[in-house]
This record gives C-alpha cells, sequence and structure tokens, in this order.
C-alpha cells in the first residue's frame, strides 16, 4: 500500500463573518504575506491601467497596496463577509481610495453580477475556504479578459498534524489564541500543490503552480 504524503484535508466554514473572529484577523500582523502577494499581482500586470478583480479581498489590504504602487489601475474587491466588509469600507476610505477600489459583498463562486471585464484576477487565502473550488476556478475563467493575469496565492496543507502545529507556533507567535486556532485550522483546509494542479486541469486552466514559503503556494499565468 501506497504511504500517504499528506494528512487528510479538513474543510472550514466557507466564510468569515463572526465579528470577533474578522477583528483579530484585522488586527493580525501579515505585512509580509500582504506586501509580497501585492508585489507579485504588480509584476503580472504589464500595463499602465486596467480593471482588476479581487476574490476574497478581507479588510482591503492588498488592493490599497496594488492602488498605491500602481496608481493607473482599478480594482473590484469582492468578499462575502459582511464583517470583513465593513473593516475594508474603513480602510479604503481612510486610504482616500474610494474612487479606485469597489468593494462588492458577494459570493467568489457565483459573481453573476460581474461580466466579462478585467484585465486581471488575483485572490489571497481564499482557496482554501472553499468546500469546492471548481466554481471559484470557472468564474475566473469566465470573467477574465483573453490574456488576463491570474494570481492566486493561499496556504499549502502540510504532510501532518505535528508540522501544522509546528508552523502555527512559529507564525503566530505572541498571537491572540483565537488566531492561533484559526491559523492552524487554515493549514488543515488548505490544499496540496498537487491538489491545485488537478483543479486547474479539471478547470482547462493553464497556470504553473508552486510552493513560495514553508506554508504558502502560489498559481499564477495567464488566461
Amino acid at each position: 500500500m501506497a504511504k500517504k504524503t499528506c494528512i487528510e484535508r479538513i474543510p472550514e466554514p466557507e466564510v468569515m463573518d463572526d465579528s470577533e473572529e474578522a477583528g483579530v484577523y484585522d488586527a493580525a500582523d501579515f505585512n509580509r504575506v500582504n506586501r509580497s502577494c501585492a508585489r507579485r499581482v504588480c509584476k503580472l500586470l504589464g500595463t499602465d491601467r486596467g480593471h482588476a478583480l479581487d476574490l476574497g479581498t478581507g479588510p482591503a489590504e492588498i488592493p490599497i497596496r496594488i492602488c498605491t504602487l500602481e496608481p493607473g489601475w482599478k480594482i473590484t474587491a469582492v468578499d462575502a463577509s459582511p464583517s470583513m466588509l465593513r473593516l475594508a469600507r474603513r480602510r479604503v476610505k481612510e486610504a482616500g481610495l474610494e474612487k479606485r477600489i469597489r468593494l462588492l459583498r458577494a459570493d467568489a463562486k457565483k459573481l453573476r453580477q460581474l461580466r466579462r471585464s478585467f484585465s486581471a484576477v488575483f485572490s489571497n487565502s481564499l482557496l482554501h475556504h472553499l468546500h469546492d473550488p471548481a466554481p471559484f476556478w470557472k468564474e475566473i475563467k469566465r470573467l477574465g479578459l483573453p490574456g488576463a493575469s491570474v494570481m492566486i496565492q493561499d496556504l499549502r496543507r502540510p504532510a501532518s498534524k505535528a508540522k501544522a502545529r509546528k508552523l502555527t507556533r512559529l507564525h503566530t507567535a505572541g498571537a491572540p489564541p483565537l488566531l492561533k486556532q484559526l491559523f492552524y485550522q487554515s493549514l488543515l483546509a488548505a490544499f496540496t500543490p498537487a491538489e491545485v494542479r488537478a483543479q486547474l486541469c479539471a478547470a482547462g486552466l493553464d497556470l504553473k503552480v508552486r510552493a513560495t514559503t514553508d506554508r504558502h503556494l502560489v498559481a499564477s499565468g495567464r488566461l
């Protein structure tokens, strides 16, 4: 019998709409990860201006960073959580970017109110929340213009619960207990690179998947 190379995935709720959870997430220091994600997106954009789609924007820190780095771009930022969007609206207003960042409450798997008009699609830390990622990839394919840049960053599931606990201790040292718990649960809910490649193959998307840190993976390319 072949040896299992990874623990079984344990899904978590698709929408983070608990106000306490949203608050502890917003207060957490994700500067390094968010900065890296924003820079990856900016590197892929390739033009001076355009319209990008952010799926699962959370408190909108990444769209704000991108708009600061790329003054010609506008972003439609989607999230299904009212609690997260309240935080996002506050941050966008504080940054003075209401005219460039449109916040939309919607399910990233069913964006019927949007049409194919985006020259870039990106997402950070949404994929592991999805019980069935197939509709998510289908929407990316539907909404991106031909040649659109795609960059999906997410956690990747470790090989064991012991490794997940080690990563949690390493990357949430000094954080509130709730954030430690959420991070651990997210690691267990994440997909492996091989699983993401299989999802992309089924969706007919030619994106490259690679591990980027001890806990992250990135799927990127063009439609």
